[in-house]
């Protein structure tokens, strides 16, 4: 387990201790943390540092706000701003190269047991070839770049969230998250049903698997030598 895991179990763990509303305030606050500018082992640090100071301030019986303020998004900007984060370093690199490649694996699996699986079953036999195919090419961008935009949205309206579900708000958000996730069903089946029938080429899938699976070890190894900034 790296340094990283291991601070998020451990962060987790203790933030089992905390009271459900002051959990809530701290979800935001790590949502918010883990998707702005920052390393994601300085981010994970900070967070360890900030519980610190929830779980302290709950043993004294004082309210998070008398701590930090009741402006949470300003407490964690002036937090990002002191830690002057770059917008490249290799380490940064490293890890959007190891989330593109968990991305494909993951797509790779719903690929084969939503195409292939049926397709074994109606013929009757194993097929281990995997197609790579402009649906599917077209489809892993597509969920590649709204998985991305859904993580930077989710982090930069954290706090609203929380204001949205202290005024019960909780319907609305709900409502348009089935539109829009139904939606975007649908436009993936749509590009995969026009799109899939080019097929650029075959590979065996035990190799493809074996491929991203040291390519996933390789970028978090030499990613783990690479200083913070």
């Amino acid at each position: 387990m790296g340094k990283v895991e291991d601070l998020i179990k451990k962060n987790y763990e203790l933030s089992k201790k905390l009271t459900p509303e002051n959990d809530e305030i701290f979800t935001s606050i790590v949502c918010y943390l883990r998707t702005s500018g920052l390393d994601e082992l300085e981010a994970e640090e900070i967070i360890q540092d900030i519980l610190g100071m929830f779980l302290e301030a709950q043993e004294r019986g004082d309210e998070i706000k008398q701590v930090i303020g009741d402006d949470y998004q300003a407490f964690c900007d002036s937090i990002i701003a002191t830690s002057q984060p770059k917008r490249f370093t290799w380490r940064k690199l490293f890890s959007n190269l190891e989330i593109v490649v968990y991305s494909v694996a993951i797509l790779m699996a719903i690929d084969i047991v939503f195409v292939n699986l049926p397709q074994m079953i109606r013929e009757g036999r194993l097929l281990l070839d995997f197609r790579v195919s402009l649906g599917f090419l077209i489809q892993s961008a597509i969920v590649f770049l709204a998985a991305v935009l859904i993580v930077k949205y989710v982090g930069k309206t954290s706090f609203k969230e929380l204001k949205e579900k202290q005024k019960k708000h909780k319907w609305r958000q709900f409502v348009l998250t089935w539109v829009v996730l139904s939606c975007f069903i649908a436009l993936l089946g749509l590009i995969r049903y026009k799109l899939d029938p080019v097929v650029f080429f075959s590979v065996k899938m035990y190799y493809l698997a074996a491929a991203l699976v040291g390519l996933y070890l390789l970028l978090r190894a030499v990613k783990e030598k690479l200083p913070v900034n």
